[in-house]
Order: structure tokens, then sequence, then C-alpha cells
């Protein structure tokens, strides 16, 4: 190495708990290495990053990162006192490599005595990487194994409680446990119970706020004696909570759920708020509404009209966009309100939509409401069960990494010491969640229908407009309106019950005295050129 070079000291104390040498130990080794007769080399700064993962790109540490992307020019080389100290990870050090080589650095690492400027030297530089990594992945198993330890007997580890929940200590608080927050529990209780009956979390967080229902961390605050922020309820903090896997007691690491041995997930508190068909019942009913095929986004005016994302121009198939037309002024000067109108947003855009749609918005939702009560609302109530949101993507990805573990064994990347062990954990973890994702997707596209318990009509009585609209679009019903039927007076109309006609289909339902059902189409003065068959 040429004398006199400037050197930047890269120092690094993990947050793996994996018995890392201490910062000084560290310091020392470079100051002597640096200040030796062959290189008398100059030490012009200091990266010292604590509690930070070996795991982490050198580019992403707060202190080394900051050097290698912004103060390059003011160092010649890299120096630390082993390659661990650099990263753990191969990937990210043949990405340090690579940058050096392209910005005219070195890299020292003391402990290994590797001479970067030989290719001999930088291979062998890649191969101690490659052993680095299996050693920071053999760190993660003890801290894995450590972990599961613990929630062999459901303790609860570190932190605050999740939601609905609270911390109990046992044994003479020789450790605690996860058990249900009592005072709570009726406002869980309430939001399950109304998500169910197909209220939207919209409704709920008004009705919340309303009547001053602390939030989550208000109420951890007011338990502890300490002044509550009145922090508002929001649609978005009641999905975030139904969507924890906190609900149904999933442990989770770094995102990824906990597995027992027979691939299921580990279920920390004694009684969860709920359970896992509960959970997955709650969070399908959360799942943003199918939106139309070509739908106008961000209308102002959507949340008011209750046929928003159901109704469509009978001319052209295009969406229905809402407007409340302005009113007008009689000659006595009384002011006349405007009136609610869905309109053809093809044809209101310049589209090629001929005749368009502009009908009294009140009319076609009274003529909606009329027909749903008198038709399917006389029937019994049928729920899709164990439907849920789709696992696809996150099976995909874990039959990808398993397979790619499976090819890394085989050729022969965890044979070093201790390494195979690591390969296990890791094989048995995924395996599990590969066939636990595989039952939820097969569950998932065989659904199977449960009563209510109620009639359509009795839950459509008790919705407000907003939870009807969502109610017509959860179950997929449509419908097409025209300007003028067949008599010109009036408006035509057609509705299609969606997934309650399927539903009746599959279970062959029939109404009282009248058999089995098999109209599929709900139609009012269709114009003749555009008529529908009903059966």
């Amino acid at each position: 190495m040429t004398p006199g070079l400037r050197y930047l000291s890269c120092l690094r104390l993990s947050a793996d708990s994996d018995g890392s040498i201490s910062i000084e130990w560290q310091r020392g080794v470079i100051r002597h290495h640096v200040a030796s007769p062959l290189l008398s080399g100059v030490l012009v700064g200091e990266a010292e990053d604590t509690d930070v993962s070996g795991s982490l790109s050198p580019f992403k540490r707060p202190k080394l990162g900051k050097w290698l992307t912004s103060r390059a020019d003011e160092f010649d080389v890299i120096i630390a006192a082993k390659m661990d100290r650099l990263t753990r990870r191969s990937m990210h050090f043949n990405e340090l490599l690579e940058w050096a080589q392209r910005n005219g650095k070195f890299i020292v690492c003391v402990e290994e005595g590797f001479d970067l400027s030989t290719p001999q030297g930088k291979m062998m530089a890649r191969m101690t990487a490659v052993f680095a990594e299996a050693e920071w992945d053999t760190i993660q198993a003890r801290i894995i194994n450590g972990v599961q330890t613990r929630l062999e007997n459901r303790s609860w580890l570190t932190g605050a409680p999740p939601t609905g929940y609270r911390i109990k200590a046992v044994e003479g608080g020789k450790r605690k446990i996860l058990e249900i927050d009592q005072d709570y529990a009726p406002y869980v209780e309430e939001i399950f119970q109304r998500v169910t009956e197909g209220q939207s979390t919209h409704r709920i967080a008004r009705d919340f706020n309303s009547r001053g229902i602390l939030t989550w961390g208000d109420h951890l605050r007011k338990l502890k004696g300490e002044a509550t922020k009145g922090t508002q309820w929001q649609s978005t903090i009641i999905n975030k909570f139904i969507r924890s896997p906190w609900v149904p007691g999933i442990y989770t690491y770094k995102g990824e759920a906990v597995l027992d041995d027979q691939g299921e997930p580990v279920i920390l508190p004694e009684k969860p708020l709920a359970s896992m068909d509960e959970w997955t019942d709650l969070v399908d009913r959360i799942k943003p509404a199918p939106k139309a095929e070509g739908a106008p986004t961000g209308s102002r005016n959507g949340a008011k009209s209750l046929l928003s994302g159901v109704a469509h121009c009978g001319e052209c198939g295009a969406p229905v966009t809402s407007l409340l037309s302005s009113g007008h002024t009689r000659k006595d000067g009384t002011k006349v309100a405007g009136h609610r109108y869905y309109r053809c947003s093809n044809k209101f855009k310049g589209g090629a939509c001929a005749q368009g749609l502009y009908v009294r918005a009140d009319a076609l939702d009274a003529w909606v409401d009329q027909e749903i009560r008198g038709s399917v609302g006389q029937w019994d109530m049928y729920e899709r069960a164990g439907v849920g949101p789709s696992q696809a993507r996150e099976l995909q990805s874990a039959r990808t990494r398993l397979e790619k573990l499976e090819t890394d064994f085989l050729s022969g990347e965890y044979d070093g010491e201790g390494q195979e062990e690591s390969y296990k954990r890791m094989h048995k973890s995924l395996s599990g969640k590969v066939a636990l994702l595989a039952k939820q997707e097969e569950e998932r596209a065989h659904p199977t229908l449960k009563a209510t318990g109620k009639k359509y009509g009795e839950v459509w009585e008790t919705k407000d407009q907003e939870d009807r609209r969502e109610f017509l679009r959860t179950y997929q019903v449509k419908v097409w309106a025209w300007d003028k039927g067949t008599d010109e007076s009036a408006a035509g109309m057609v509705m299609d019950m969606g997934d309650i006609q399927t539903m009746a289909e599959e279970l062959s339902l029939s109404l009282p005295g009248k058999g089995k059902m098999t109209r599929q189409l709900i139609s009012h003065n269709v114009p003749g050129e555009h008529r529908f068959k009903v059966l």
C-alpha cells in the first residue's frame, strides 16, 4: 500500500447481540495499523455506527453512508478492524468493493490482512464475505430460537401492549402474558359487530368521535396517569387495527408470522380478540369495494350518491357521476333548491356516447330501494365464509425463497460449521409458511356459504345511505339507466343482483309460495332497442 494515504476509520457495534467487539478495541487496532512505519497514513475521520446491524448496507448506515455518498473526496482508504465491521452480507461487500474500484479507493480489513489491489486479494475477500454472511444467519438463528423458547409458554416479550390487550404479570412477576383489556373490550367488540353488520369504518369513526371514545393511544396514556392528546378516530385507524395480526393473537418477528412445528402461526394470548376465521372475515369486509371499470376518480360528490360505483349509463355502459344542480329562483323571488342528478361520465366528458344519461338521482335511488325490499329483501341473507384477502403474491414469494434456499444448500452454501442448523431453521420456517399460505388460498378459492340468521331486507333497513352503497358494491349489484324508456315520460332501469343472485342459485333457494328464484335481472320501462332478457 502506498505510504501517506488518507484513511477513514470504519467502526461498528452490532444491534444483533452477537458478542461484537468493542468500539475502543476496533479503534486501537486501526490506529496501530495506520501508524505503522510502512504506511505512515493519516486518519482523516471516523464513521462510528453503534447499535447498527451487520445486515445493513454500508451505504445506508447513519455515519458511514454519509462518508460514502457525500464525502468520498476526503479519504483514500476505508479501513476496518475486521470485515464483519464493514458488513455481514456478501452482496453488500461486493457492492462496496465495486464502488471503491469506480472511485479509486482501497479497502483494508486489518484482521484478515487483505490486499484488495490484487485479484487474489479480492477473491479471498469475497469468499470471506460469504462466510461472514453465513455467520450472521447463525446469529439470527440463535435470536429466533431464543424468542421461540420464550413463546412456548406464551410469555410477552417487550414493549407496549397491542390494541385491545393488557400486560399481566404471572408466576410472582417472573413472566408476563397478554390478556384482553376488559375496560376497552366493549369498544373492540362494537367495532367488530358493526363491521360484521356492514357498517363502514368511516361511520364508526365519526360515531366514536361524537361519543368521545378514546383511541387506544389515549387510553394507554390515561392508564399511566398522563394527559391524553385528544387523537381523533379515523377510518384508517380502525382499518389498521382490524388488519393487525394481533387481532387473532399472531406473534410476528420483523413482519413475519412466527410458526410452530406444524407450520401454524404462534398465538400468543391464551384468549385473543377474535378467532382466525373471525379475523379473516373482518379483514375481508373492510377491503375496498371493487371499482367499476372506467369509473372516475376523486369525485367530491360520490359520497352523497347511493349508486356511485353501482349505476351505469344504459346507452354506453359508462359509470355515472352525480351532480347537484344549482336550482333556480321563481318570479316571486322564491328560491327553489336544486336536485341531484346521475349523468353519464362518458357523455359529459366529450366521449362517444350519443344519447348519454341525465336522470334525477332520487327517482333512481327510490326505484332501487323499492325493488330490493320487494325481491331479495324477503330472502334469508347468506354470506361467503372464509374468503379473506388474497395471499397469492406472498405464497409465490415464499415458494421462490424456499426454492432458492434448497438450491443454495445443494450447491454447498451451507457446508460451513454451524451453517446446517441455520439452514434447518430457515427451511422449517419457510416450509411451514408455504403450507399455511397454500391452505389459505385453497380455502379462499372454495368458500362456503353461511346463513346470517337475518333477511336481506332487515339488514338493508338498518343501513344509512353510505352503508347501503357499500352493501350494493360488496355484493356487486349493478344498475343501468336510460333517460327515456318505452314510456318516454319516465326513465328506464335494470338491476342485476350480482352475488346475491349467484349465491341463491348455488343454494337453490326459493321465495315463499313462488318456487325457485330464476329471475336474473329486475327491469322497469327499458327502451325496446335495449331490451334485457328477464326470466
